[in-house]
C-alpha cells in the first residue's frame, strides 16, 4: 500500500509558497498542481524538477533530474526522500507602500529642504518559481504576500527618493508642482525597480505613486518664497530692493529718534555694493521726508558732516552717522553748527572761533590753555 497516494495544495491566496509537510514521497503516488500553480522538487539542496498545472503520477520518467540523485528504481511503490514547494503565480495588484516619516528633498527652484511623504501601490507575481525560492525563501515552510512589502521597502523607498529629487532637479521644478506629474513619475520609479524585482524572480506588473503630500507648513514657506519671486520677476531685482527699503524706511519713520534705525535697516535687507546707488538715493529721499522740518521751525539740527536736517534732539545722524554730541552749538540759539561756520545759520550771531581738545575732542574757545571738559593742557 503507498505510503503516499496524492499531493495537493489548496491554500490560502495569500500564501506565495507553501512547503509540503512530509517528506517520503512514494512512486506512483499523485501530484496535483492547479492553474497558476508550480510544484518544485528539492533534493540534497538543490531545486530539481518543476512541474507545472495538472495531475502528474510520479515515475521515474517525470523525474529525471531527481532520480539521478535518489536512484529510483523501476516501477514498485519504494518511497524516496524530497521536499516538495507549491509556488503560487497569481498576479496581486493591491500591494500598498508608503513612507512611515517624511523624506527629506530639496527643492532645487527654491533651495529649501522639504520632508515629503509618498504613498502608492504595486503589483508582483512569481515570474520564476525557481529564482524566488532559492533568492528569497529559502528554507522558510512558507512564504506570505506581506512579507514582500517588508523584503523590499527599502529598495522601493531609495529608488521613490532618487527619482523624485532628480526629476525636480533635471527640470528645475518646486517640489510643491510635481504632484501634476505623478503618472510619469511613477512610470520613472517602475522602470527602476522591474530589474530590482526580476534578480528574485519576481515580475512587476505595475507600479504607482497615489500622492505626494507636504506638510502644511512647508507648503505654505514655499509658496511665500514663489510670491516674492514672481514678484521679482515682474518687477525687476532692483525695482524690489527699492520697494522693500520703502518699506523697511516707512517703519524707520515711525521712530525717527532711534540711532543707527535706517543704517539697520539697509544691513537687515541685505543691500550689497550693486545696490549702494539706489540705496543711498533712497536713504537720502527718506531722510529728507522723515526729518525734514517746515522753514521757521528753529527746533532742527543741522549735521556739520552732511548738512542734512536732523529732529530735535538727535544725537546720531540718521543719513551719515556721525555723532552729534561733540559738535559745535551756537551760543546764542543752541542750534548745532559746522566747525568752519563763521556765523549762526539760524539766527546771525557771530560765533567765537573755538577748537577741538586733542585728548577729548570736546571743543574748547580759542586762546584756552585748558580744556575744560578732560583739564588737558592745550
Amino acid at each position: 500500500m503507498a505510503l503516499i497516494d496524492r499531493i495537493k495544495y489548496d491554500g490560502s491566496p495569500e500564501r506565495l509558497v507553501w512547503k509540503y509537510d512530509k517528506e517520503n514521497i512514494t512512486l506512483g503516488a499523485q501530484l496535483i498542481v492547479n492553474e497558476s500553480q508550480e510544484a518544485i522538487f528539492f533534493k540534497g539542496g538543490q531545486a530539481l524538477d518543476v512541474f507545472g498545472p495538472g495531475t502528474h503520477t510520479l515515475s521515474t520518467k517525470n523525474l529525471p533530474l531527481l532520480g539521478r540523485l535518489v536512484n529510483l528504481p523501476f516501477g514498485g511503490e519504494t518511497p524516496f526522500t524530497a521536499e516538495i514547494y507549491y509556488v503560487n503565480q497569481v498576479s496581486r495588484l493591491d500591494y500598498k507602500w508608503g513612507t512611515r516619516t517624511p523624506i527629506p528633498v530639496e527643492d532645487p527652484k527654491y533651495g529649501v529642504l522639504v520632508p515629503v511623504g509618498c504613498f502608492g501601490q504595486f503589483g508582483l507575481r512569481v515570474a520564476d518559481s525557481r529564482l524566488f525560492i532559492t533568492q528569497i525563501v529559502g528554507t522558510m515552510p512558507e512564504w506570505k504576500g506581506d512579507m514582500v512589502l517588508e523584503y523590499f521597502r527599502g529598495v522601493i523607498l531609495t529608488r521613490v527618493k532618487d527619482i523624485v529629487a532628480k526629476y525636480v532637479v533635471d527640470r528645475n521644478l518646486s517640489i510643491a508642482t510635481i504632484t501634476a506629474r505623478i503618472d510619469e513619475i511613477s512610470q520613472l520609479v517602475e522602470e527602476r525597480l522591474r530589474d530590482e524585482f526580476a534578480k528574485y524572480g519576481l515580475e512587476l506588473l505595475k507600479f504607482f505613486i497615489t500622492s505626494i503630500t507636504i506638510p502644511t507648513d512647508e507648503l505654505k514657506k514655499i509658496q511665500e518664497i514663489d510670491l516674492k519671486a514672481r514678484e521679482i520677476e515682474r518687477l525687476g531685482d532692483q525695482r524690489y530692493q527699492m520697494m522693500r527699503g520703502f518699506d523697511v524706511m516707512t517703519e524707520a519713520a515711525k521712530n525717527p529718534g532711534a540711532p543707527g534705525t535706517l543704517m539697520g535697516a539697509g544691513i537687515g535687507l541685505g543691500v550689497g555694493a550693486r545696490m549702494a546707488g539706489p540705496f543711498a538715493y533712497m536713504t537720502d529721499q527718506a531722510t529728507q521726508s522723515v526729518t525734514q522740518t517746515p522753514p521757521g521751525n528753529s527746533s532742527a539740527l543741522i549735521c556739520p558732516k552732511c548738512q542734512a536736517n536732523l529732529p530735535a534732539g538727535s544725537q546720531f545722524c540718521i543719513k551719515c552717522g556721525a555723532n552729534l554730541t561733540t559738535t559745535s552749538v551756537c551760543p546764542s540759539c543752541r542750534q548745532a553748527l559746522t566747525t568752519r561756520s563763521n556765523f549762526c545759520p539760524h539766527c546771525g550771531k557771530k560765533i567765537v572761533s573755538t577748537a577741538s581738545c586733542p585728548s577729548c575732542g570736546a571743543q574748547v574757545p580759542e586762546g584756552a590753555k585748558f580744556c575744560p571738559e578732560c583739564g588737558k593742557t592745550l
